[in-house]
């Protein structure tokens, strides 16, 4: 299923405002099917994936903050939308708080939905390759909800909307092949000033010099062959917005200088052209080399980096932050699975504890290339220690990469064979409220927000196993 055109569920008991709603999603290109109720909606997503369910908060049978209980525990991939009136918009702020994407106010206003369903099929498109996590951080973000299980990582995405995103400097990224640079650099954008200008991406490894100058500073007609009319380079494009430079450490020495110059002046002569075009632009560049490295060896320039690095985000490799490798694995399974039109298989425990174990040098791209390969030579509604390849399952690993443990941990809860399913749900719930309580204290908000819970509802589960805070307090 390709993100730029979405699926899209919509849920209502008025047929007026499903048979309206159908029309826009059809009018703008995304496929749309309709349910009339919360359960009608269940059978739906059952037989197939969405990228959006659009959904009405009171309805018969099932409503919508139940629905949206289920699209979150069976169908992590998929976004919620809810519609209310302006008398429950506090449930809709609770159901953003329980994993919602947002809402919108009935009378519905077609314009912002519509503007609603564009971003996110702009949101999903930057999806591969770890967009999934990066989107998910976004969303916890804007609910005040930790935005990955890693600290560093956390404190990563709150640096870079809170601080970096308003400055005016230009931002270096940095880290291994595969980490997320382009979504965060996205990011940065997005909480910008310049958030409503272009974000313009290009690629410095990706074109030869002489093609490169073209891209970026545009060409004048009769410049060289083939230049048949006058061309705007991506700088001009970026004009008042943001322009991502990916692998900027691949660039010569010629094309160096030239940067420098725009960079120091804000301004540039497209190829063949006497004449100097300002431009008002934020340069967010990105690279997997040591730039300090190179500038020692003479292969990058002092001044360009100093220019280049103002400020600098080195991200994590994401064997540095297996934390999040499970939420991570079923954001891409799930989008995997929408692209071959099928719903993700659920990956045991001993497929992730194996996937924990490894290196990655690849990154997140390797992790996403892995399950798709699970997910195509697979088919089953599992994905299990067989689906893995023979060299991911023991042994060294392609690339040179080497498992990170020496032998497996043991079982989480021996003895389960011996309860119930609903026993077994309860002691391993009550053990994971244990653990995050000795983690933060007993400070029951971090709790919450950690959890992605509200805290009344924290409260209630810690009632109902008689868990005290205080006893988890520094004494």
């Amino acid at each position: 299923m390709d993100v730029s055109r979405l699926s899209i569920l919509v849920v209502d008991d008025e047929a007026t405002v499903r048979s309206v709603v159908s029309e826009l999603i059809g009018g703008k290109g995304h496929r749309c099917v309709t349910a009339v109720d919360g359960r009608e909606a269940v059978r739906h997503l059952d037989r197939e994936p969405f990228h959006l369910v659009l959904s009405d908060i009171y309805m018969p049978r099932m409503d919508g903050m139940e629905l949206l209980d289920h699209v979150i525990a069976h169908h992590p991939g998929t976004r919620v939308l809810l519609f209310t009136g302006f008398g429950t918009i506090a449930n809709a702020v609770e159901a953003m708080k329980r994993g919602a994407m947002g809402y919108i106010t009935k009378p519905i206003d077609f314009e912002a939905l519509g503007e609603e369903i564009e971003q996110l099929a702009v949101d999903l498109d930057l999806s591969s390759s770890g967009g999934q996590l990066m989107n998910e951080m976004l969303r916890r973000f804007e609910q005040d909800l930790p935005a990955s299980r890693n600290k560093r990582m956390r404190n990563l995405v709150d640096l870079a909307i809170r601080r970096i995103a308003d400055a005016e400097s230009s931002v270096l990224i940095t880290g291994e092949s595969g980490t997320g640079k382009e979504l965060m650099a996205a990011l940065i954008h997005r909480f910008s000033s310049r958030r409503d200008k272009p974000f313009v991406k290009v690629n410095a490894a990706a074109l030869p010099e002489s093609l490169l100058e073209s891209e970026l500073f545009g060409h004048v007609r009769g410049a060289f062959t083939g230049a048949v009319k006058d061309r705007a380079g991506r700088f001009a494009e970026a004009d008042r917005g943001t322009l991502f430079l990916d692998e900027i450490g691949e660039m010569s020495p010629a094309m160096q200088a030239k940067l420098l110059r725009v960079l120091q002046e804000r301004e540039f002569e497209p190829v063949g052209s006497n004449r100097s075009r300002r431009v008002d632009v934020r340069l967010i560049t990105a690279t997997n080399r040591d730039l300090r490295a190179d500038r020692r060896e003479g292969r990058f320039r002092t001044d360009l980096l100093y220019r280049l690095n103002v400020l600098e985000i080195r991200l994590p490799p994401l064997r540095e932050r297996i934390e999040d490798l499970p939420e991570l694995v079923n954001f891409i399974l799930a989008r995997v699975s929408r692209k071959l039109g099928r719903r993700p298989p659920l990956p045991e425990r001993a497929f992730l504890d194996r996937l924990g174990e490894l290196d990655w040098p690849g990154n997140i791209r390797e992790l996403e290339n892995l399950l798709e390969r699970c997910l195509v030579l697979g088919g089953g509604d599992r994905l299990g220690l067989a689906d893995l390849p023979e060299d991911y399952r023991a042994g060294d690993l392609p690339g040179g990469g080497t498992g990170r443990l020496s032998q497996p941990g043991p079982a989480l809860l021996p003895g389960l064979a011996d309860l119930t399913l609903e026993e077994a749900r309860e002691l391993f719930e009550k053990q994971f409220l244990v653990q995050i309580l000795e983690e933060e204290q007993g400070n029951v908000s971090a709790c919450a927000r950690r959890l992605g819970i509200a805290r009344k509802n924290l409260q209630a589960k810690l009632k109902k196993y008689t868990l005290d805070p205080a006893r988890f307090r520094p004494r």
